[in-house]
């Protein structure tokens, strides 16, 4: 069974399992929860389960000739237009080797309402042999036409219980160790895997130290940490331009997360709540020095997180974003 190597989403899985059972699969579905969580393992997995066995090997190396994976491009991480009309003819030919056509959309809210809307008619009347499986972050985001037309599937983060778990198994690290990196990965498995792989965040420290900062008083050291923090992201993304340009994204995306954390840190601290349950337990006495200062409302946060996230995908730089948001959040 294909969804017997996957973590989390009990839920979900018994969802999409019943439904391929009762051959009742629709057409057109909609993958929703927060990112890292494993929504695109799900989706090749069913995949697998629409094809059949004999296609397994093909899906599982993504050379499979009728599965059709989309990412977001250019450096907007947009799904532009001239792809939807890609996948729209491709909706119209037959499966090549398999039963079905699968295909899959990642951050289906990137999609813009005028290539959104292309893809109306297609998700209204699908072909028989084609299935859709879109995957959001901010299904909220998204045109509401298309997500009327979607079975939604809600995912959600996985327990840090199952990720100690897998990773005291599948990479052999101590109990220590797996406790660690599953308590930062913050129900993430994709992060789980780059703190596993990089031992941290490329860019943690430097942003630790931006955290532990007075300002506006050190403002000189704090454009100096930001651009580091950029230049971090850029050298972790991969070599190709349009992956590139997603990557620093979800780069950002990680580093807001960590943010938010960093706040809810302090007032927890300040309620006096146990230290075992802080996000940042390795900056401990750092959060204890921050909380004898005045600490930002977390809606304050939550706030100015959102509009640091609309300044990127207008093509504000990183370190611009965060210069903005550290000097006005208090």
């Amino acid at each position: 069974m294909p969804f017997s190597q996957l973590i989390g989403n009990d839920l979900a899985k018994v969802a999409i399992a019943r439904m391929v059972e009762q051959k009742s699969v629709p057409n057109t579905l909609l993958f929703y929860g927060p990112d890292g969580i494993g929504k695109s393992q799900f989706a090749l997995a069913l995949a697998k389960l629409l094809m059949g066995d004999k296609h397994i090997g093909k899906i599982e190396a993504l050379n499979h000739p009728d599965l059709h994976i989309y990412h977001p491009e250019g450096k907007s991480a947009i799904h532009n237009m001239e792809n939807m009309r890609k996948l729209i003819d491709e909706v119209a030919l037959p499966p090549f080797e398999a039963p079905v056509n699968v295909f899959i959309i990642h951050d289906a809210h990137q999609m813009l309402p005028y290539s959104s809307n292309a893809l109306l008619k297609t998700f209204e009347e699908p072909p028989l042999h084609s299935y859709f499986i879109l995957l959001t972050s901010s299904p909220d985001a998204m045109l509401p036409t298309i997500v009327s037309r979607c079975r939604k599937i809600s995912f959600f983060p996985i327990p840090q219980s199952q990720i100690e778990t897998l990773i005291r198994e599948k990479w052999n690290k101590t109990p220590d160790q797996a406790r660690r990196i599953a308590f930062l990965s913050h129900g993430s498995l994709s992060k789980a895997e780059q703190l596993l792989h990089s031992n941290q965040l490329p860019w943690r420290e430097t942003l630790l130290e931006i955290l532990n900062l007075n300002l506006p008083h050190d403002y000189p050291q704090f454009q100096k940490l930001s651009l580091e923090i950029e230049e971090k992201c850029k050298t972790d993304e991969p070599e190709e331009e349009e992956e590139g340009s997603s990557s620093i994204l979800k780069q950002a995306d990680a580093i807001f997360e960590e943010i938010a954390a960093w706040y809810r840190d302090c007032h927890l601290l300040k309620e006096k709540i146990a230290p075992e349950y802080l996000y940042h337990l390795d900056s401990i006495e750092h959060l204890k020095l921050a909380v004898t200062q005045p600490v930002a409302p977390l809606e304050k946060v939550l706030d100015q997180i959102a509009k640091m996230r609309l300044a990127l995908q207008r093509n504000v730089r990183l370190s611009n974003v965060l210069e903005n948001f550290f000097l006005n959040i208090y």
